[in-house]
């Protein structure tokens, strides 16, 4: 997965107390009786309550008796804490509205994507998001895709109804009346996305470019993702066929598409500390930026 954009070539490439009451001025007649202060109100008492009540029939008669007026508690640190239920801080909300009887995405919990879209993400914000139904795939062409949804953003409401969870969310969406409305909110994160359309090359044992672009194979790839370990890679033919085999296997039935899989463990990229290295093709107007990934015990792949 690709680290902060700059310094990592997968970016690159796309992939208190309250004040104690003042003493009452010393008198020229007898005393009178002492006007009781009454306890200092707390944090969360009404002070304008506690400052405007009457004093008792007694104190009224009370020669020069000044009745003083607490000042509001400080509040204490533990008043910023998040509240249950209570949004990360930063982030935007947008409306959509669907018309089709599908959305065309899958919901996960935002702890299930903590090796994917929320790799980069703090521990507090996923754990401030609890189970809110993130959205984790979005079928190419779907109404999701027309209404401006992401991966990465989450699901608040359905038709005004608060939902809390991925299974809430599809029931509503399922149930819900044509045109639907939803509320999105998109944390204020940094999204992992490690999929995409790419030219690449695997069948042979160089290290190098291939002499032409025709060489070149295009493929869909995507490492990890809801369907793979993190550190698989798996190619298809197009983005449309890596949604059929994402959703045959969410309902668990054979995959049907072709797929090339690799395992990525113990790989490592060649001359990562320069960065892309370069080709130029006589039939292409710029050039060509690609890695070179080294298997443990497979040829080299050149995306």
């Amino acid at each position: 997965p690709p680290a902060p954009a700059g310094d990592d070539p997968w970016a690159e490439m796309g992939f208190g107390s309250a004040v104690a009451p003042a003493p009452a001025p010393p008198q020229q007649q007898p005393p009178a009786p002492a006007v009781p202060s009454g306890p200092v109100p707390g944090e969360d008492d009404d002070l304008f309550g506690s400052a405007l009540q009457p004093t008792r029939d007694d104190d009224k008669h009370a020669r020069g008796a000044a009745v003083p007026e607490p000042e509001k508690k400080p509040k204490s640190s533990s008043s910023g804490k998040r509240k249950k239920g209570e949004l990360p801080p930063g982030g935007e909300w947008y409306d959509a509205k669907i018309f089709t009887p599908t959305l065309g995405v899958m919901f996960f919990k935002p702890k299930e994507l903590v090796d994917s879209l929320f790799l980069q993400t703090d521990k507090k914000m996923v754990d401030a998001l609890e189970e809110r139904p993130v959205v984790a795939f979005i079928v190419e062409g779907s109404s999701a895709r027309s209404a401006g949804v992401e991966l990465g953003h989450v699901l608040l409401k359905v038709n005004g109804i608060d939902v809390k969870n991925p299974k809430e969310a599809s029931r509503l969406i399922k149930e819900g009346p044509r045109p639907l409305p939803l509320l999105f909110y998109v944390p204020e994160t940094s999204v992992v996305v490690a999929e995409g359309e790419h030219m690449v090359k695997y069948n042979t044992k160089e290290t190098g470019a291939p002499n032409s672009a025709k060489d070149w194979k295009p493929k869909y790839c995507v490492i990890g993702g809801i369907i793979a370990q993190p550190w698989m890679m798996n190619m298809y033919r197009s983005k449309s066929e890596y949604d059929i085999a994402v959703i045959e296997t969410q309902a668990r039935r054979p995959v049907s598409v072709k797929v090339k899989q690799f395992s990525l463990q113990g790989a490592r990229i060649q001359n990562d500390w320069q960065g892309p290295q370069m080709v130029k093709y006589k039939n292409k107007l710029h050039p060509w930026k690609y890695l070179v990934i080294l298997p443990i015990s497979r040829n080299p792949i050149k995306i």
